[in-house]
């Protein structure tokens, strides 16, 4: 039997999905950090700041996870962390001059090598293609909750 004959469109979405998603952890890995660790500073130096609960929802990861990362960014003197002005309770958490000089530049160069790829994929292209993934990603959302239901 052929084991191609089996791969769904969705198997090959899946797959298309991690395997980009694994370009950003293998240059990441070039430049000498961990995937998460990546994540972390990727979002910090393109947001300013922000929670350590909205770096886990933006890139899926476990509260732990984004804990243990942020600690071990503060050890390496590339992080801080600020009481939240809104939120008394709250820690926000910004990068330090020493994770600014490491991040800020990786943002720039990795958005540039974004950029040079929307622009040969197209413009447009990309807009349709990010459109129907979220259209089918509310589509498959809705299936997965009414299987819940039943």
């Amino acid at each position: 039997m052929d084991s191609k004959a089996s791969v769904t469109p969705f198997d090959e979405l899946a797959e298309t999905c991690a395997a980009i998603l694994d370009l950003y952890v293998q240059w990441a890995k070039r430049r000498g950090l961990s995937a998460n660790e990546f994540f972390v500073l990727y979002m910090l130096g393109s947001a300013g700041s922000c929670t350590s609960r909205e770096i886990g929802e933006e890139w899926h990861l476990p509260k732990q996870t984004v804990s243990f990362v942020c600690r071990q960014l503060q050890e390496k003197g590339w992080l801080a962390v600020d009481v939240d002005a809104q939120d008394k309770r709250g820690r926000r958490l910004r990068l330090t001059p020493a994770g600014e000089a490491l991040a800020l530049p990786m943002v720039a160069e990795l958005s540039r090598l974004e950029q040079r790829c929307a622009e040969r994929f197209g413009a447009q292209e990309l807009i349709q293609l990010l459109q129907s993934l979220k259209r089918l990603h509310v589509l498959f959302s809705g299936q997965l909750e009414a299987s819940d239901e039943h």
